[in-house]
């Protein structure tokens, strides 16, 4: 049986499949995937999840290697910085 854990793991990837293969890609995720999975998958986790800016923004910032594209590492460091967002906002 899946725990709660790795069932949560299962779907971070699955999500991330979603969207990469969409486009083609098995290992990263081009602006317009990128901008679908934020807009579909985090409507209520980010303020502004349809405007191009908050699109852009997030993925400047986590775009280490700077090739406008998403790789698992980098959707994992965006999932982080949500994570913690999350939990801080669970103690207000």
């Amino acid at each position: 049986m899946v725990t709660k854990f790795e069932g949560a793991i299962n779907c971070m990837v699955d999500v991330f499949h979603k969207y990469s293969l969409e486009h083609g890609h098995p290992h990263a995720m081009n602006r317009k995937a990128f901008r679908k999975l934020i807009e579909t998958e985090c409507p209520e986790l980010l303020t502004n999840p349809k405007d191009p800016k908050t699109v852009e923004t997030l993925l400047k910032e986590v775009d280490s290697n700077k090739d406008d594209l998403m790789n698992f590492e980098e959707y994992l460091f965006m999932i982080t910085r949500l994570m913690v967002d999350a939990h801080e906002a669970s103690h207000k």
